[in-house]
């Protein structure tokens, strides 16, 4: 890996309710990144973040996991944190230390109890942060309904960059910012 000066390393941190998809997301990052050759799971017990014994019997962060990527002439620090009330503190350390955090909401819950927390953490800091909808290929998932919980936690300043779309029996992501439909087969 080569050397980055500070000002091209970012460090991010995943933050957000349990089970919200934090630990698979990072496990995603880091393969569309091309640094893995397949994506770990939960379920196998052998994600990149959770490979401490008891976060694998229990299947859930407990610690704060860092990790890193090349992207684009950067270093990206990609900080998997636990979920559970239960470790708000080793949440609340990494989001001192994260640049910026991408808050990530369950699309079959919304925005959850820790989730509130986690947002009253956010104003402490002052961190800016991105929020992602997760799990929307789930039956029970409603993204609208996620959308406007995100919505009544922040007012306003919550604004649709990507969103999902059916077009004719299609799944597609719209992203706002390039004005592109993205198109995907059924299996993601």
């Amino acid at each position: 890996m080569k050397i980055y000066d500070e000002k091209h390393i970012k460090n991010i941190a995943l933050v957000g309710a349990h089970n919200s998809g934090k630990t698979t997301l990072a496990e995603t990052m880091l393969f569309e990144a091309g640094l893995l050759n397949r994506r770990g799971s939960i379920e196998d017990k052998n994600t990149v973040a959770d490979y401490h014994e008891i976060e694998q019997e229990r299947e859930t962060s407990i610690f704060a996991t860092p990790l890193h990527t090349e992207w684009r002439n950067y270093k990206i620090n990609i900080i998997d944190t636990p979920g559970l009330d239960d470790f708000i503190g080793e949440i609340a350390s990494t989001m001192r230390v994260a640049d910026s955090l991408v808050t990530v909401i369950n699309a079959q819950q919304g925005v959850e109890v820790g989730t509130e927390i986690i947002w009253e953490y956010i104003n402490r800091f002052n961190r800016p942060t991105l929020f992602v909808i997760n799990q929307i290929d789930h039956p029970q998932a409603n993204f609208d309904q996620s959308y406007q919980s995100i919505v009544d936690l922040v007012g306003n300043n919550a604004v649709k960059i990507q969103y999902p779309l059916i077009i004719d029996g299609a799944q597609c992501i719209v992203d706002v910012l390039k004005m592109k439909v993205y198109k995907f087969k059924p299996e993601g």
